[in-house]
């Protein structure tokens, strides 16, 4: 099965009857159908009945982090229709920029090694002739565990204590920048329209997430204009869930067009490293969720339009 594409979000405002199909052709696609199959579900359920379902995928108990999700050894036949049908879901986006110029770029924060790897990956691109107004690593406050001040320690950072130190000194490493200009309590800025936002939270008790950073780059950082292209630099199986985010809270919300890319395979070489089934389904059930809430985004908008 050929992976299915994810949602259009051309600048200049988007076709929301093209966003609500391309969502739903995705909630009812044969590959879907078959995984749901596989879990004991009914065929041909909605998007918002699939939003209830996808509970059976949660292996990280709804709040801890995705290197603690919970790994299950499948049967090694059904291991592999797994990944084939989570292959065909379209996880992982082109691996490559669809243009050579944007008005902004965005790199997605994370762990430590894919927050290094999505900015190796993005240096080697502007290296290669990309070209950005504004280049913004996307971070928040949370702070890192052991593992992380090991093998920051072992790929020798420097003294980082949360996600945006992470982000901040993977960004001084790769695009050869010193300490920033200027730097307040959620945003770090260096010559050039070179950022770090340490996004704030919008969920007392909890680390800022995906949507959080997005909105906090519109907000603390840089408002992207109508008919201006954003580019999100990210990695599989993250791709689909955070475009359908950025489309949500950035493309609908202020025209501008977005697309999202995962690493390329001297990145995935460099960085990657081998998922759990476990942990892809975990991402499919985040797919799933931020499909649900772009369609009914989009339905709420065409509702409001038409009025």
């Amino acid at each position: 099965m050929e992976p299915f594409p994810l949602p259009p979000c051309e600048p200049g405002g988007q076709d929301l009857r093209e966003v609500a199909a391309a969502v739903d052709a995705w909630a009812a696609s044969p590959a879907m159908a078959e995984l749901v199959g596989e879990f004991g579900g009914a065929a041909g359920q909605s998007l918002a009945e699939l939003a209830g379902f996808c509970a059976v995928w949660d292996y990280r108990g709804g709040v801890k982090e995705r290197f603690d999700t919970e790994r299950i050894d499948f049967e090694p036949e059904r291991d592999r229709r797994l990944r084939d049908l989570l292959h065909a879901l379209g996880m992982g986006g082109r691996p490559a920029p669809a243009h050579r110029a944007y008005d902004h770029v965005l790199v997605l924060g994370g762990g430590i090694r894919v927050t290094l790897g999505r900015t190796d990956y993005t240096a080697r691109l502007l290296a290669a002739g990309l070209t950005t107004r504004t280049l913004t690593g996307l971070a928040s406050l949370r702070w890192r565990d052991d593992r992380e001040f090991r093998e920051g320690a072992r790929l020798g950072l420097g003294p980082v204590d949360t996600e945006a130190d992470m982000m901040a000194e993977a960004f001084k490493r790769f695009l050869g920048i010193g300490e920033p200009a200027a730097a307040h309590e959620h945003h770090r800025s260096w010559a050039g329209g070179v950022h770090v936002l340490a996004a704030p939270s919008t969920r007392p008790g909890l680390r800022a997430n995906t949507a959080d950073t997005l909105t906090g780059w519109a907000e603390i950082v840089e408002r992207p204009r109508p008919g201006e292209r954003v580019l999100l630099v990210t990695n599989a199986p993250y791709v689909r869930h955070q475009h359908c985010d950025a489309i949500r809270l950035l493309g609908t919300r202020y025209g501008c067009g977005i697309e999202t890319i995962g690493f390329d395979d001297a990145a995935m070489t460099e960085w990657g490293r081998p998922l759990s089934t476990t942990e892809l389904l975990q991402e499919v059930r985040s797919s799933v969720l931020a499909m649900s809430n772009l369609r009914r985004h989009v339905q709420d908008s065409a509702a409001t339009t038409s009025r």
